[in-house]
């Protein structure tokens, strides 16, 4: 899934409480509030985000630069203020997703993505939005919708209690281009512009910072900015998997994507995978190279993938041990070297400290030697599935059996 960010506000309420920094940016416990609603958007299964930017734009993006986690972030400038409308108009033209997120960058709202997406697809809308039910809601105006569509806002300050926008919405990427101008209002434009919008409802923690006292509140249970999510990955073994095995690889120069592997990749971040490849790397303890040559390699691959397919890489583990090295310290029978299940382990725990489970009943591992197959099976991940013509399942230990990574992911369902 694509979103985009609207973090182009000045911030003028905010005066006395954040200088000199785009109101997205207002620290909360030492780190950017934008920060937080990325890390919202990562798990909840956003491969590629697209920032609305405007004041201090250059701020915003040498707070969060190309890349977060596993997203790829690009930037919609407006060199002049164009709307709400015109802002989300000008960042869908950077997107290909049929349907795509949009939020607000001062609000944070723990909608299920993947359960409003489905939402939004079965409607038929070309808009929904997420509604949140607040109590003292005089401040703002309410919803009026019936059977899951909108009917219509009540002004602010009319009712104690009632749903309110929440600022997340599913919107139909091609919707805006029907509207001739390019500085215009999404609420008045297409809210109250006659379009047939969808309303989500959902009971998610809810905080907008626009004002001082709501960005008080925001530092005080900074703990409830988080989204907790499970999610399916798919863990890829690399030489042979997904480039060509020159044996002890780590020149960027000999690197070479195998047919259509870095298609799959992309394919399976925009079915809503995570991806992370696991590879055992013995050239390290053979004294071939160093561990930082294997960073350096995995960086070239994730901008190859970003140039082609705006997608990068979730993770990358490796296992640098062999109990035959020739370099003391990694002369042992380690837990990580497949077919253990180690990088596996070390993967969920990672992902597990940021908020997002690995669900392994419903995730794979995708791999051209056995190892990797057994790896998978030792991590209890359900799928594992063999690759190639390098080894054959003599024993049957596989899921399945296919000729490229490509063929195997084309046969591998989207999660959402």
């Amino acid at each position: 899934m694509e979103a985009v960010v609207l973090a182009g506000g000045f911030g003028t309420r905010l005066k006395g409480c954040i200088d000199n920094i785009p109101k997205p940016l207002a620290p909360i416990n030492d780190k950017p509030f934008l920060c937080y609603l990325l890390d919202y958007l990562y798990a909840n299964g956003i491969h590629r985000v697209v920032i609305s930017t405007g004041y201090l734009a250059e701020k915003v993006e040498e707070a969060i630069g190309g890349s977060y986690r596993g997203m790829t972030v690009e930037y919609s400038v407006e060199d002049t203020p164009l709307g709400t409308g015109g802002g989300i108009k000008k960042a869908l033209r950077k997107c290909t997703d049929e349907y795509v997120v949009v939020c607000n960058g001062d609000s944070f709202f723990d909608v299920d993505l993947f359960e409003m997406r489905a939402f939004h697809i079965k409607s038929g809308c070309p808009v929904t939005l997420a509604a949140k039910f607040i109590e003292n809601a005089y401040r703002s105006g309410l919803l009026d919708f019936k059977s899951g569509r909108l009917c219509g806002f009540s002004e602010n300050g009319i009712a104690p209690s009632g749903y309110i926008n929440g600022g997340v919405y599913f919107i139909k990427r091609t919707l805006l281009e029907e509207i001739q101008e390019d500085k215009f209002s999404f609420e008045k434009s297409v809210l109250a512009g006659g379009y047939d919008i969808g309303v989500y409802e959902s009971d998610g923690y809810f905080i907008d910072i626009g004002i001082p006292d709501a960005y008080k509140l925001a530092e005080a249970e900074k703990d409830r900015l988080a989204s907790r999510r499970k999610r399916c990955a798919v863990f890829l073994d690399r030489d042979g998997t997904i480039n060509k095995d020159t044996v002890h690889l780590y020149r960027r120069e000999e690197f070479e994507f195998l047919p259509d592997a870095d298609k799959a990749i992309a394919e399976l971040k925009k079915k809503g995978y995570l991806v992370t490849v696991i590879t055992n790397q013995a050239g390290v303890a053979k004294g071939l190279y160093k561990e930082d040559d294997i960073g350096i390699l995995h960086s070239y691959v994730d901008s190859l993938l970003k140039e082609k397919y705006s997608v990068i890489a979730d993770g990358y583990y490796y296992c640098p041990h062999h109990p035959e090295a020739t370099v003391e310290k990694y002369r042992l029978d380690c837990l990580c070297r497949k077919p253990n299940a180690g990088l596996i382990f070390k993967a969920v725990e990672d992902f597990k400290e940021s908020g997002i489970e690995i669900d392994l009943s419903k995730s794979y591992t995708i791999g051209n030697r056995i190892s990797d197959v057994l790896a998978g099976k030792n991590a209890g991940v359900e799928h594992n599935i063999l690759i190639g013509n390098d080894e054959t399942d003599e024993n049957g230990v596989a899921s399945a059996v296919y000729g490229s990574l490509y063929d195997a992911v084309h046969n591998i369902k989207q999660v959402f």
